[in-house]
């Protein structure tokens, strides 16, 4: 949980690490083992994932989960 904006600073230099450890197995690995890539990319997406809820949540950007269920269940079109 970041509590802080030293923690939030390390939190985005740990994305970065991600992204570019992503972007390195993309180039390395896909070519050579499209199934390899997709098992070894779990772990840093998952560790994204975990981040950047983070990072959202301390920036106040998350929204209330009951928020976000009334969102979806909106019918498309032009009837509410």
């Amino acid at each position: 949980m970041i509590e802080n904006d030293e923690q939030l600073q390390q939190a985005w230099e740990a994305l970065g690490d991600l992204y570019r450890a992503l972007a390195s197995y993309r180039s390395k690995i896909l070519p050579a083992n499209p199934r390899n890539y997709t098992i070894i990319a779990q772990g840093p997406l998952d560790e994204i994932r975990k981040l950047q809820a983070e990072v959202d949540e301390y920036l106040g950007l998350r929204e209330p989960a009951a928020a976000a269920d009334a969102l979806r269940e909106t019918p498309s079109g032009g009837e509410r």
